[in-house]
Order: C-alpha cells, then sequence, then structure tokens
C-alpha cells in the first residue's frame, strides 16, 4: 500500500470517527449525562482529534511532522473541553429540577386534544410538561398527577410507565403500546440531561372518577391539582408545581 492511499485512508477514518462521536453525543445527551465527568470530556476530546487528524493532510505546515501537529495542534485544543467539564461546568451547575406545564389546551372532553377515550371507559389525560435539570449529571424521575377534591380527599395519578410489570395485558399496557406509535410522548421514568431540559407529552389514566362526572368536571371541582416529580428510587417529592388551566 503506498503512502497517498495509507492518508487518505487514514483521513477518511478519523473523519469517519469524528462525525460518529459527534452524533453519538447529540443524540444521547441523557446516556452521556449520566457518565463521569472525565468521560465526557474524553469522547468529545476523541471527536475533536480525530477530527484534527482528518485535517493534517491538507497543512502544509505539518507536512511530515505529525509529532510536532500533535503536540502544537491536537493536545492544545483539547484543553478547553477539559476546562469546560472540570471548571466551567461545575461551577456552574445548581441544584433540583424545574418544571411548567407547557400548554392546557389538552383539558377537554372530546377526542381529539388529549384525553383519549379509549375502549376501557378511562379518559387518558396527555399534558405537556418542561422538566429541567440544573444539576451536573442526568436525573431519572418519575411525574404523578395529585388532586385534592373539595372535600379533602386527595387522590393521585402516575403516569405511564415505560416497563409495566408482568406480562399480562393492562389497561396500562394498551396504553403505552398506542401512544408509543405517535411522535411527541414519553413514558417514566423521564430522563433529563444536566443543564438541560425535556418537553414532552406524559400520559394519566384517569380511572377514579364518579359515575357520570367527566375529568373537567373533576378539576373543576377539585380544591389544588398539581404536578410532582419523584425519585424512582425511593419515591421522594423533588419537586411540584401546580395544573394550570389556560
Amino acid at each position: 500500500m503506498n503512502i497517498t492511499l495509507r492518508k487518505i485512508i487514514i483521513c477518511i477514518s478519523a473523519l469517519l470517527v469524528a462525525v460518529a462521536m459527534v452524533v453519538f453525543i447529540a443524540q444521547n445527551p441523557a446516556r452521556i449525562g449520566s457518565e463521569p465527568l472525565f468521560i465526557r470530556a474524553a469522547l468529545l476530546s476523541l471527536a475533536i482529534v480525530a477530527a484534527l487528524i482528518a485535517a493534517y493532510p491538507f497543512n502544509p505546515l505539518f507536512s511530515g511532522r505529525p509529532g510536532i501537529y500533535a503536540a502544537t495542534v491536537c493536545v492544545p485544543a483539547i484543553i478547553p473541553v477539559l476546562a469546560y467539564y472540570f471548571i466551567l461546568l461545575p461551577n456552574q451547575a445548581g441544584s433540583g429540577l424545574t418544571g411548567e406545564q407547557i400548554s392546557n389546551e389538552l383539558i377537554t372532553d372530546s377526542s381529539s386534544n388529549g384525553i383519549i377515550e379509549v375502549g376501557f371507559s378511562y379518559p387518558i389525560y396527555t399534558p405537556s410538561l418542561r422538566v429541567g435539570n440544573l444539576e451536573l449529571f442526568t436525573k431519572q424521575v418519575n411525574v404523578f398527577l395529585r388532586m385534592t377534591g373539595g372535600d379533602g380527599e386527595v387522590v393521585l395519578f402516575r403516569a405511564v410507565r415505560k416497563r409495566i410489570p408482568g406480562s399480562s395485558l393492562s389497561v396500562e399496557s394498551a396504553v403505552q403500546g398506542m401512544l408509543s406509535e405517535s411522535a411527541g410522548y414519553e413514558f417514566i421514568p423521564l430522563e433529563v440531561p444536566p443543564a438541560g431540559s425535556v418537553t414532552t407529552r406524559v400520559a394519566f389514566i384517569i380511572s377514579s372518577l364518579d359515575d357520570g362526572s367527566t375529568f373537567t368536571d373533576a378539576l373543576d371541582s377539585a380544591s389544588q391539582a398539581q404536578f410532582e416529580l419523584r425519585d424512582p428510587e425511593n419515591g421522594a417529592l423533588l419537586l411540584n408545581f401546580p395544573l394550570t388551566r389556560i
């Protein structure tokens, strides 16, 4: 194999590695955010170094001097990455979560705007929420809807889960199968990347309404309705914010 062909193969291979790494990082923020800081820094550094290796044959200043190129170009290029992950990011990181309801046009008793009547006679409430993570690592959260009636009775609904115990068909598994075919829905636990947010619809199966009442009736009569974000491991309350009627 001649030297020119070898350089072309190395250049193309390095470019493919750089592109693949950038795509992987961009498409998996929650997964990357769950890794230690040195792993995150290593992945981004790999992408940068691979891109610089791909560009090496086109830089006449360092022709035939790969060691000097590595020392004067590649190594300095990863210093900002290390500074970001080990200095800037930890200093900017906060604590806790943020949550807000994006839209409440979904609250209706029609079958077209967020409450879907299925064959189980249960309405399915699908609000759009934005959950932000101020912390340094990916956070997993479960989402609940708590409604307190005028008589003080509390009803707690859990959003549809990703993994449902048991193999028998249930309302929850049927709803999950139905909604998974549509874009824009997520099932709990939600994975929220560090210093980022997730905007999605979650689904609540409203299965405890009085005969003849509707979900809108229940909301109108409730003294309080709020969303709760809870830890999937121990159920600890992480944040609550109100359900608003926009």
